[in-house]
């Protein structure tokens, strides 16, 4: 069975001290936005374990600010 990619990062922005994180939910075709502070405080049994796996795997990209409206290439 092929896995696939379920989610999409769209940006991120800053906000005080932390990080504003949007993403596509391709399946349930919707935009999703939150702070990645508090999702890192969630128990991972009421966030997403999927979406949790997807945003540990571009924390790089994220902490560093790319996919931001300030031009940065992912």
């Amino acid at each position: 069975m092929t896995n696939l990619i379920r989610y999409k990062l769209l940006s991120t922005e800053e906000i005080s001290e932390d990080r504003r994180i949007h993403v596509f939910d391709m399946q349930q075709q919707q935009k999703l936005s939150f702070n990645y502070e508090s999702l890192k405080r969630t128990p991972e049994n009421y966030a997403c374990g999927e979406l949790a796996d997807f945003l540990q795997k571009r924390k790089l990209k994220i902490d560093n600010g790319f996919y931001d409206d300030k031009g940065h290439a992912s």
